[in-house]
């Protein structure tokens, strides 16, 4: 919706410039008398200057709501030079009768109200269309700033619709993902451990429900990313049983920071794949989180794989691009994910927020 423009708050400030100009005005004329000492009342001045910026001060907003209405653009050009025309004709006429209500101060009747009006009408007249030209284009002007403006906020609104709808999509593929995985490793189970498969399917039925509630939630306090963590680690030791080893060690200061949903689950599942997932033997992930002042640092690290072909620094996989995406998506340039190799072996996952206010 377009920026709505207050009459009154245009008639207010179109009174208070007009009188600002009414000051000035009287001023300079009263001084020019005193120069070529021509002494009139003090009043004089006051009630004339007053009427003349009064008179423009009553018609100025109405000059910049036609002008809003009626913007003046190249389809309906014709048209529009005859609507200013029609409307600077009616101002000519209207104006010298506004100004001449200052007749009624009665040391300047002169002559009759009607002989003062048809010669403040002559002898304004090229002044009077003038100024219309100026109140046009000055009108015309912040009709252009106000809708570029909208504009702006038009499209800062759409960009924000976009990155959102970006987010949901991502996420909306992370969940099949993560879901394909833990099927996956359940059905494995399921002739050679036909209880261990039922806990996987029960850990992986209280995930989903937990998934589901957070679907609306693009980030979530840390101490729930880490419980929903250790549900998924629970499903992955009944897969490699004692070969897998996943320690904490959480700050107690970082627990209340958001962070985005399923942060940590994908990299989690990065390490045990490309470790005991391709290798045999064991392995231990450690998964860290430290707050330094207005940054948070997590770390998911693991001591049986390497950055080669199979891992890239970059990140091929599912989890590891898609959470990239959303880093970058939500923080910008403030948010990183890094993967750094580890001696003698080890792939240590890095991934640095900047410290929100808890939702």
């Amino acid at each position: 919706m377009k920026e709505k423009v207050s009459f009154w708050r245009s008639f207010g400030v179109s009174l208070l410039w007009w009188t600002v100009i009414g000051i000035i005005l009287g001023w300079g004329l009263f001084a020019d008398d005193r120069d070529h000492a021509n002494y009139l009342p003090y009043t004089h001045y006051f009630v004339w200057e007053a009427a003349e910026a009064y008179s423009w001060a009553l018609l100025t907003p109405f000059l910049f709501l036609f002008t809003r209405r009626y913007p003046f653009d190249r389809q309906h050009w014709i048209q529009r030079l005859l609507q200013y025309a029609l409307l600077t004709a009616g101002v000519i006429m209207v104006r010298p009768v506004l100004t001449g209500l200052a007749w009624f101060y009665r040391p300047d009747q002169h002559q009759s109200f009607g002989a003062t009006v048809l010669h403040l009408g002559r002898k304004e007249m090229i002044g009077t269309i003038q100024i219309i030209i100026v109140l046009f284009i000055l009108s015309a002007y912040q009709n252009a700033r106000r809708e570029a403006r909208w504009r702006q906020l038009r499209q800062a609104e759409l960009e924000s619709r976009v990155s959102t709808a970006e987010l949901q999509m991502l996420r909306m593929q992370l969940h099949p993902h993560f879901l394909f995985n833990s099927l996956q490793a359940a059905t494995q189970l399921i002739h050679e451990n036909p209880a261990a498969a039922e806990i996987v399917l029960q850990r992986l039925s209280e995930l989903l429900r937990v998934a589901l509630d957070d679907m609306r939630s693009m980030q979530v306090p840390l101490k729930q990313e880490i419980a929903f963590l250790k549900n998924y680690v629970e499903i992955q030791k009944q897969r490699f049983q004692e070969r897998l080893d996943v320690r904490l060690e959480i700050a107690p200061d970082a627990l209340p920071v958001p962070v985005p949903s399923l942060l940590l689950q994908p990299l989690v599942e990065n390490a045990i794949h490309h470790g005991i997932g391709k290798n045999k033997g064991s392995d231990v992930v450690e998964v860290t989180a430290q707050r330094h002042g207005q940054e948070l640092l997590l770390q998911v690290k693991n001591r049986a794989s390497d950055l080669g072909s199979d891992t890239e620094p970059s990140g091929n996989g599912v989890g590891l691009k898609n959470t990239r995406a959303r880093l970058q998506q939500m923080y910008g340039d403030q948010a990183s994910l890094e993967l750094t190799q580890l001696s003698p072996r080890g792939v240590c996952a890095t991934v640095k927020l900047p410290v929100e206010s808890p939702a």
